[in-house]
């Protein structure tokens, strides 16, 4: 996959639909919910996350092409002596 904006998951769970959710709960083999608790795995989950919602863009999105999405954070490094009292 080239790096376009495919390559960019962003997705909105409260738009999910219900065949959705069922899709993205019968390729994972998890609850939904799953993706909140610290002891469930998360990869397979954010894979069918980019599956279905990819598909909405683009219908010839593929599993494979969620399964090379990369992971990237906003955050920025934190000062630990920012907002700290004098």
């Amino acid at each position: 996959m080239s790096e376009t904006v495919d390559d960019v998951l962003d997705v909105d769970i409260s738009e999910l639909t219900v065949g959705e959710i069922i899709e993205i709960e019968e390729l994972t083999g998890m609850p939904l919910d799953a993706l909140g608790q610290a002891d469930k795995p998360k990869g397979k989950m954010l894979a069918a996350l980019a599956f279905v919602s990819k598909r909405r863009e683009n219908p010839k999105f593929t599993w494979e092409d969620a399964l090379e999405l990369k992971i990237t954070t906003s955050q920025s490094d934190v000062d630990p002596s920012e907002g700290a009292e004098s």
